[in-house]
């Protein structure tokens, strides 16, 4: 079972960026199995039967960093949750991957199977290691089928995803004298009809099979210049926008351009733009899996690295043993049954004693 290598990666810390101890341990790992070949860009890796063009190809998907925490408990073992640093997001993923792969060894499988594990999830998406991976090795890559990607979604099927904006919406005033505004314009009354639009927004859903994904928009953030005295010159509001699986990243950002026009903004500037997913209901291997094991599907409303994959026009999912409420958590923690069920599935679908 994958629980001892659970505590061996918990072990190993891997917040971002400090990702090498953790890579070097799971090359270690991979590289005794003769039956996979390894590939590994900076602590990113990829580890790969050898393709038979017959057989379809099939991904296990996890990255190795985690966010900054503090764990008290780490190591230990109380009613059945295993306490950690990543324990849920997502190492108990990375756990049920490794042993996939030791596995192999003494089975074979109806598909061609890739390992990837990658550094920098955990930060902005220019510096993401699947996106270097697929920058260095993209024809290989794309000879996968279908991927699941282990986050946490507590052993549900989460299909799709929304796609990312964020963008800085900017006006732009003339600066004055507190006490004397009519020598200038005040830029953070003239974002009113934004900011009035936005209070009456509601979230609009979008049905993808019978999956219901809602698009939302909202400001999350503001800056300005100026002082507690002084008719501000600029105001700045972060559009953080979250777009529908239906959509590409191209037409989103043309609504949003349009959005600025409307609301009499000065300047639209994108700073991140992430792409949505697939909701890939359709997908052979996905229908397979889900006719062998009767798992809830649910709609993820929210961004994970399957869209980087749906981007490359691979369908992936997310299916992961991890609680997606601990993510992120002080004294994380993840089920060690929901460990042994994920592991359980995943072997019994991908290998087969030879």
């Amino acid at each position: 079972m994958p629980v001892e290598l659970l505590k061996k990666l918990i072990s190993i810390p891997s917040v971002y960026g400090n990702e090498k101890e953790i890579a070097d341990f799971c090359q270690g790992f991979l590289k005794k199995n003769p039956k996979l070949s390894l590939l590994r860009e900076k602590n990113s890796i990829i580890a790969h039967t050898e393709i038979e063009e017959s057989k379809k190809t099939v991904a296990l998907v996890g990255h190795l960093d985690t966010v900054p925490g503090e764990n008290e408990f780490s190591g230990q073992i109380k009613e059945g949750r295993l306490y950690g640093l990543g324990a849920s997001d997502m190492k108990a993923g990375d756990a049920v991957l490794l042993k996939i792969a030791e596995d192999l060894k003494g089975s074979e499988s109806k598909y061609n199977l890739f390992f990837i594990l990658y550094e920098k999830e955990e930060g902005p998406y220019e510096d993401n290691g699947l996106r270097t991976l697929f920058r260095k090795h993209e024809e290989l890559l794309k000879k996968i089928d279908f991927a699941f990607v282990l986050e946490p979604t507590d052993n549900t099927v989460q299909v799709g995803c929304l796609g990312v904006i964020h963008a800085w919406f900017v006006f732009k005033g003339k600066r004055a004298h507190s006490a004397r505004p009519w020598e200038g314009e005040n830029a953070i009354h003239k974002a009113d009809k934004l900011l009035n639009f936005l209070r009456g927004l509601k979230p609009k859903p979008y049905t993808v099979g019978n999956l219901t994904y809602y698009e939302v928009l909202n400001a999350t953030m503001v800056e300005y210049k100026g002082g507690r005295n002084i008719i501000p010159e600029e105001f700045k509001v972060n559009l953080n926008y979250r777009f529908s699986p239906t959509k590409t990243q191209e037409e989103a950002i043309e609504e949003l351009k349009e959005f600025g026009r409307k609301t009499e903004a000065d300047q639209v500037i994108f700073t991140d733009v992430s792409p949505s997913a697939r909701a890939c209901l359709d997908n052979p291997i996905l229908e397979n899996f889900l006719k062998e094991y009767k798992i809830k599907v649910e709609p993820k409303q929210a961004w994970t690295d399957v869209a980087q994959l749906s981007s490359h026009g691979i369908d992936a999912v997310n299916f992961g043993p991890g609680q997606p409420h601990q993510a992120h958590q002080k004294n994380e923690w993840v089920e060690l049954s929901k460990v042994k069920e994920n592991y359980r599935m995943l072997k019994g679908f991908l290998l087969n004693s030879p």
